[in-house]
């Protein structure tokens, strides 16, 4: 199955979501309040009120700066109180402040995160887990003590152990990512812009960078419903029979297409109905994260 990679020099070059040409009556009707939870990298942006006028839906952002993963333990019910449809999930920067009194240990983390993730699903949630931004290190250090993070290969180093735990718990819980770690390192190689210049200060990101973290947010979503073919918010037989109509040319699935597309290589196709009725009947897997 072919996998789509985000194209980090068009990400690089994009305006918000110029990127994901999504309409408003394109989400489904599962999809229609989204709760932001996590620091200050997502409290900052103004990526939501994007996230408002792209999607046409409702954004609460719940995110405060200064929290770790254990305050967002503490205070999740906060979150669930909104009844989110959608929950986007992000710690894991102050959880590796290693010279800092936010600091959380590696295990406690995963543990903090999982009953989190586990709560809002049981709550009828669907999560997205945004995986924060690589550290600038040159800002960083202005303000953290570099010879704590020295015997780690450096503060990066370190804070890559809660990026690599962060990726494992969404595949462990099938979760669709938003992975901003990734998706900066990919614009900076593609580009020649190094990572502090996605960053205002080492930590969060500057224009160019929230610019990037609303397009990830919007192939996310995006993502969280590759398959639903008619938006009714989850993946059955319907939507096979709809793209086998509309691969025999007798149906039209207008805005759904791209949702019908799912090895996204540009056309919906036989391929893209196979798959479809293969992860209907339970023989395949539907992969919405990129490879």
């Amino acid at each position: 199955m072919k996998r789509f990679r985000f194209s980090s020099l068009l990400l690089a070059l994009s305006v918000l979501f110029s990127v994901c040409a999504i309409h408003p009556s394109a989400l489904t009707t599962q999809d229609k309040k989204i709760v932001a939870f996590g620091d200050s990298i997502t409290a900052s942006g103004a990526w939501f009120s994007d996230a408002e006028k792209a999607f046409g839906v409702s954004v609460v952002n719940k995110a405060v700066g200064g929290w770790n993963s254990a305050d967002g333990h503490t205070a999740f019910a906060s979150a669930l109180a909104q009844k989110p449809d959608v929950l986007l999930l992000s710690f894991g920067m102050n959880d590796a402040a290693l010279d800092m009194a936010k600091h959380v240990p590696l295990e406690t983390y995963l543990a903090n995160m999982r009953d989190m993730i586990e709560r809002a699903t049981a709550a009828g949630a669907r999560v997205v887990l945004v995986i924060e931004n690589p550290i600038g290190e040159t800002d960083y250090y202005t303000r953290h003590d570099r010879t704590v993070f020295e015997p780690h290969g450096g503060a990066n180093a370190f804070y890559q152990q809660y990026v690599l735990a962060a990726r494992e718990l969404a595949a462990e819980y099938d979760l669709v990512t938003a992975d901003l770690y990734r998706i900066f390192t990919e614009t900076a190689e593609a580009t020649g812009i190094a990572v502090d210049g996605l960053l205002a200060d080492g930590v969060h990101p500057n224009a160019r960078g929230y610019a990037l973290y609303a397009s990830a947010l919007a192939d996310a979503l995006y993502r969280l419903d590759l398959g639903d073919a008619n938006g009714d918010g989850s993946v059955n037989s319907v939507d096979y029979m709809l793209v086998k109509r509309a691969v025999l040319g007798t149906f039209s699935l207008g805005e759904r297409a791209a949702y019908a597309d799912v090895n996204r290589d540009g056309a919906v196709d036989s391929v893209d109905y196979l798959f479809i009725k293969r992860a209907v009947l339970g023989t395949f897997a539907l992969s919405r994260n990129p490879a």
